[in-house]
C-alpha cells in the first residue's frame, strides 16, 4: 500500500508528538502554521526557491515564527530541509485525522441559511456528541442559497434538511403525479 507523502510525514510528527506527550501542542502549532501559509502562500513559494540556500530559509522561517525549538517548529525546519514544506496543507489534514481519531474526536460541517446562533451551536454539538460518542469539532460555513435548514456532513454521512432541498423533493414529487 503506497503512502502519500503528507501521511508519512503526518505520521511521524504525530508518532513524535505521542512520545514526547505534547500531541494538542504539536497540533495547535501545526495547524496555525499550516493555516498562516495556506494565507500567504507567496511565502511558501519563497521558501521552496531553489537558489536560496537552506540556511537563508531556515533564517527566514525562525524570523517568521521565532525560535521556539519545540516539535513543530522543528518540524517545520525539516520539511523546509527537505523541500517539503509546499505539502503543510496536505501533512496538516493527514495529522489531524490521527489526532481526531486518537482522541475521539469528529470533524463535522455544517452548512446553514444563515450563521447559527450559540444556542444552535450548542444544542446540535450536544446532539451530534451523544449520537456519534465522539468529542465534537463543528466547522460552520453559510449558503443563503439553502433557504433554511442545515446540512450536517460527518464522515461519509450527509444529512440535508435544508428549506431548499425539500422544496425540490415537494416539486419532484409533483412534476412525478
Amino acid at each position: 500500500m503506497t503512502q502519500t507523502v503528507g501521511k508519512v510525514y503526518a505520521e511521524a510528527l504525530f508518532a513524535l508528538s505521542q512520545e514526547e506527550q505534547n500531541e494538542k501542542k504539536v497540533y495547535e502549532e501545526l495547524n496555525a502554521a499550516a493555516d498562516m501559509f495556506a494565507e500567504n502562500p507567496e511565502f511558501t513559494a519563497l521558501l521552496s526557491v531553489p537558489n536560496l540556500g537552506t540556511e537563508e530559509k531556515l533564517g527566514i522561517l525562525r524570523k517568521v515564527i521565532g525560535d521556539g525549538s519545540g516539535t513543530a517548529e522543528n518540524f517545520l525546519c525539516l520539511l523546509v530541509e527537505k523541500h517539503r514544506i509546499n505539502r503543510i496543507g496536505e501533512i496538516r489534514r493527514a495529522f489531524n485525522e490521527l489526532y481526531y481519531e486518537a482522541f475521539s474526536i469528529a470533524e463535522v460541517f455544517v452548512t446553514s441559511a444563515q450563521a447559527l446562533t450559540q444556542a444552535q451551536r450548542d444544542g446540535l454539538t450536544e446532539k451530534l456528541a451523544a449520537k456519534l460518542g465522539k468529542q465534537i469539532r463543528l466547522i460552520e460555513s453559510v449558503d443563503a442559497s439553502l433557504l433554511g435548514g442545515l446540512v450536517v456532513q460527518y464522515g461519509d454521512t450527509r444529512m440535508d434538511n435544508s428549506l431548499r432541498t425539500r422544496m425540490k423533493e415537494m416539486s419532484d414529487t409533483l412534476v412525478k403525479k
